[in-house]
C-alpha cells in the first residue's frame, strides 16, 4: 500500500473525460440551492451558506396509495409513497393563494438526482 493521497475526481470531471460530446444539460454541476427536511416534516429550501429561503409545508395526503407521481426537482416519478405534494404561500395573498409542487420523501437522494436549481428558482421568484 502506498503512503500517498488517492485522487479522487467529481462526477463532472468523469463525465467530461469520458464522454467529452455529452449535452451540456446533462452535465453534472454543483447546484446553487439545497432542499432539507424541517422539525415537523416540512422541506426546506437553503441556500449553499444554508441561510433558509423557502419553506414548503406538507399537504395531507389524499386519494389512491398508488397513484403516480412526478418530483417537480428531480423529475423521478414514482407510487405516493415515495413522494410528498407540497404548498406555499404567494406573498400578498393573505393566505388564499398557493403554489404546490410534488417533492420526493427522500430529500437527500433527491439531491443527489437533481440536475439543475429551475425549479426551485421558479418557486423563488414567486415568494
Amino acid at each position: 500500500m502506498s503512503d500517498e493521497p488517492k485522487e479522487t475526481y467529481t462526477a463532472r470531471e468523469i463525465v467530461l473525460e469520458f464522454f467529452p460530446a455529452t449535452p451540456k444539460h446533462l452535465i453534472p454541476r454543483t447546484n446553487a440551492y439545497r432542499l432539507e427536511r424541517g422539525k415537523h416534516s416540512e422541506v426546506v429550501i437553503c441556500d449553499r451558506s444554508g441561510c433558509e429561503l423557502l419553506r414548503l409545508i406538507p399537504v395531507k395526503v389524499a386519494g389512491a396509495s398508488t397513484s403516480q407521481l412526478c418530483c417537480d426537482f428531480c423529475f423521478w416519478s414514482g407510487i405516493r409513497q415515495y413522494l410528498q405534494a407540497f404548498r406555499v404561500e404567494v406573498p400578498g395573498s393573505a393566505g388564499r393563494r398557493f403554489r404546490y409542487v410534488t417533492i420526493c420523501r427522500d430529500t437527500e437522494a433527491c439531491e443527489a438526482r437533481r440536475f439543475d436549481d429551475k425549479a426551485v428558482e421558479a418557486l423563488l421568484r414567486i415568494s
